[in-house]
């Protein structure tokens, strides 16, 4: 993109943010105009008044019915008569609660006794009110549609000034640094690399008010509707639901981000080479005395953006590895924290897309997290990873050399056990492996829950008599989540070595699969595969490859230093190679080996 296009993309974005503006501001006015009336006719003298007329409006729309009360009376002040039709503070018609309907009936009541108050402006008389109270759930609506749209609006507009200078300063770097990517941001050039927590808590905080604006009037429209018998409206309740997760979930970005503000991941070397190693350390400028170890996740993410009217947007992770660095290997002060990193870069990855223009985009990134008392420690930094030619000594592209990279030392038992995996040898050099059920229950109760979410709305659809397509689709949808969260729960393999026979053993919730038995000299390879993503957790399956067939020996690991130390294990096996020593004497496998404690 040139220059004048960013300009134009700096101007497109202002225009689409000042219909947020001008509705934010429009809020806020009434919002302040209501209070102010309610301030002044606070101190308006009650007076006696004779009720000429009195009716309850109402005014379809296409799917709500608004209502005001109109009214016209007579009453005196200071010995002069004076007519009046004002009703209430707000002179706007509206569905919001009980409100019109309750005065409808108190004035009505009023009406047959023969008198009602009015409230007068003693500098004004001629100004007169029947009621003055201020409306909560008017004034709550009025307020987030100003903090919601005006947020959203200013936010985009603002930011989209900031953007575009910083697009300016990275198209000066572009030009200076041709060919070298990574000299494109400061932060990379300089090997100083800053967090992006708080632009995830900014973003978290937009969307969330953008839902939220969306949400709350939704919900505010299904309560009259449930009034009238249509429960098909308790659809519309989802949304306000989501909007509370998301309030909240924002809400934790931004105490998150509060905690590690300044955080910092030093590079002494830039660029980061594909087939090499990430080293530098992480300075954490911010309590984190209380922290036992901090978890390190490293992964290429391949971003896709389809462009046109109907473009969409999807993230897939392509790769992904995980550490733990225990406290005693970091520098931890009472007001700062320093974690070391010594990572290996896997070779076979694609570099990163330092440009902006691409559809198809691929970021690493690193995450540190860990467990505190109060918000948890969570940070992400963007690496400038890519080609250069240079490959480590000790890495090469394949798994099983990755594996004895990652862990020079076999995978103990207890290591297993965290991941779900119980390892038995017997008498005679028997070993076996077995994949327990629910060895991912954060996975598959998120799985269920969307699945109860889609039965209860199926429900919904059903009782409020809605067309039966609705219900078929959502209740699809949730047999569908249904199952893959009875695959999670109650999914098991088991896989043996002895006598130079591989068998495999899958057991689900449609019975056992016959077991597979496969001679070892037949195995031409074992290989770990990309298996499914849950959120921004990866999975590894292992594969086992004949001249004939390929079958799955084990699915949805979650560690892939134990996946790949264990497709190395087998592989070696088939060419002869065998234990030297009990399992349960190895070192454990939890941290890169630079960053464990000899």
């Amino acid at each position: 993109m040139t220059k004048t296009g960013d300009r134009t993309a700096a101007g497109c974005l202002a225009l689409f943010a000042l219909p947020f503006m001008v509705v934010g501001v429009g809020a806020l006015y009434f919002a302040l105009g209501d209070v102010a009336s309610w301030l002044r006719m606070s101190r308006w003298e009650p007076v006696p008044a004779q009720l000429e007329s009195l009716e309850l409006a109402s005014r379809e729309a296409e799917h709500s019915t608004t209502y005001q009360v109109r009214a016209t009376y007579r009453y005196a002040f200071a010995g002069r008569e004076y007519r009046g039709d004002r009703v209430a503070i707000d002179r706007m018609a509206d569905n919001i609660g009980s409100f019109q309907h309750n005065l409808y009936a108190t004035l009505r009541d009023a009406q047959r006794g023969g008198r009602v108050t009015a409230y007068v402006d003693p500098a004004d008389p001629s100004s007169a009110t029947l009621n003055r109270d201020l409306r909560g759930p008017l004034l709550g609506v009025e307020i987030v549609f100003a903090l919601a749209f005006g947020g959203v609006g200013f936010a985009l507009f603002f930011g989209g000034r900031v953007g575009a200078k910083k697009v300016a300063e990275k198209r000066e770097r572009e030009a200076r640094y041709p060919g070298q990517p990574w000299r494109w941001r400061a932060d990379w050039a300089a090997g100083e690399i800053g967090s992006s927590s708080r632009a995830t808590a900014y973003g978290a905080a937009a969307f969330a008010a953008l839902w939220d604006v969306i949400a709350i009037p939704t919900g505010v429209f299904v309560w009259p509707e449930l009034e009238k018998g249509n429960y098909a409206a308790l659809a519309g309740l989802l949304f306000p639901i989501a909007g509370a997760g998301l309030t909240i979930w924002a809400a934790r970005a931004w105490l998150r981000a509060a905690r590690v503000k300044g955080a910092t991941l030093r590079v002494p070397r830039v660029p980061i080479a594909l087939g090499g190693r990430l080293r530098g350390s992480i300075r954490l400028d911010g309590p984190a005395a209380d922290a036992s170890e901090f978890q390190i996740e490293l992964s290429c993410v391949e971003r896709h953006h389809a462009r046109g009217r109907n473009g969409e947007s999807s993230e897939r992770i392509a790769w992904q590895n995980r550490w733990t660095v225990p406290r005693e290997r970091c520098e931890v002060a009472p007001t700062y924290a320093s974690i070391p990193l010594d990572l290996s870069i896997p070779a076979e990855q694609p570099a990163a897309t330092a440009s902006d223009e691409c559809d198809d985009a691929v970021v690493w990134q690193l995450d540190a997290s860990a467990k505190c008392r109060g918000p948890d420690i969570w940070m992400r930094f963007e690496l400038p990873v890519f080609d250069t030619g240079e490959r480590s000594a000790v890495l090469d592209a394949s798994p099983q050399a990755q594996a004895r990279d990652d862990t020079e030392a076999r995978a103990d038992a207890r290591t297993l056990a965290k991941l779900g995996i119980v390892y038995e040898r017997r008498t005679g050099g028997a070993e076996s492996w077995t994949f327990r059920r629910a060895r991912h229950k954060s996975a598959a109760a998120a799985v269920a829950g969307a699945s109860v979410a889609f039965v209860a709305t199926t429900a919904g659809l059903w009782i409020g008599a809605a067309p039966r397509i609705f219900p078929f689709v959502f209740g699809g949808f949730g047999a569908l989540f249904a199952w893959a969260a009875a695959d999670l729960f109650f999914t098991e393999y088991r896989v043996t070595l002895d006598g130079g026979v591989l068998t495999l053993v899958r057991r689900g919730i449609a019975g056992a699969r016959r077991p597979v038995q496969i001679p070892l000299a037949w195995i031409r390879a074992i290989r770990v595969q990309r298996g499914m993503q849950a959120g921004r957790r990866l999975y590894y399956d292992l594969r086992v490859e004949t001249a004939d067939d390929s079958v799955t020996a084990a699915s949805s690991i979650e560690d892939y230093s134990v996946a790949a130390w264990l497709a190395q294990y087998w592989q070696g096996r088939t060419q002869g190679v065998s234990a030297d020593a009990p399992i349960q004497d190895a070192p454990r496998l939890t941290v890169a080996p630079t960053a464990q404690a000899r």
